[in-house]
């Protein structure tokens, strides 16, 4: 392999590695690795200084995109609708448990309520968490922010594109300063290297920024 292309890759591994294993619960991760390593190389390969961007930064979204292209080539775990009701009546059980007892259920508390095997429910909460995980990191999900403002995937449908909307309605500083920080998976020291701005200023103007967000989706 190029010299070159060995010392990037040695330079940037811990930010395939750290891609890679948000997918390794199905797939193996140093498969996932080199593919990883095939999108860095397209960044490299692309790569201008004269972007002003950090080439880790800059080859954030080809490594996560090769890597996708590979999981929905590759993909060997299936949701029957089936299944994905069992999941739905789960979490709809728990709720109403929780609701009901004022504590949060244990799964044997669950599975004994709804007749179900409690290892059966177990794989069946595992396999939907981690497809719908997945699906939550397509190009077309990008914007979702449910870990950011308390949105889970029940919520459905409806609050996923108030998100998106809200986003959307965003001044083009404030989206990239979100994008950066949770889509990107940059520190909040780098985000503040990115835009040009300091650290404090980033902290403050992302708690800003969710808050008003959190605020016009609840209103």
């Amino acid at each position: 392999m190029n010299e070159t292309y060995e010392n990037i890759i040695y330079e940037n591994k811990n930010l395939i590695y750290k891609i890679a294993s948000k997918y390794s619960g199905y797939y193996n991760l140093e498969d996932l690795f080199q593919v990883g390593v095939i999108g860095l190389i397209k960044a490299y390969n692309n790569y201008n200084p004269s972007f002003n961007v950090k080439l880790s930064t800059y080859a954030y979204d080809y490594i996560i995109g090769e890597i996708l292209e590979y999981i929905r080539t590759e993909r060997t775990i299936k949701v029957s609708s089936d299944t994905l009701k069992l999941f739905r009546s789960y979490q709809k059980t728990k709720e109403f448990l929780t609701n009901r007892d004022n504590h949060v259920p244990s799964l044997t508390e669950i599975s004994n309520f709804m007749g179900i095997n409690e290892k059966e429910l177990s794989e069946i909460i595992e396999r939907c968490n981690y497809c719908l995980s997945l699906d939550s990191f397509q190009k077309d999900e990008d914007f979702t922010l449910e870990k950011v403002v308390g949105v889970t995937y029940e919520d459905e449908i409806d609050k996923k594109l108030d998100i998106k909307t809200e986003l959307e309605k965003l001044p083009e500083n404030e989206r990239k300063l979100i994008e950066l920080r949770y889509f990107k998976d940059l520190t909040q020291s780098e985000t503040a290297q990115y835009l040009g701005i300091n650290q404090v200023q980033v902290s403050r103007y992302e708690k800003l920024i969710l808050k008003k967000m959190n605020t016009k989706m609840m209103s």
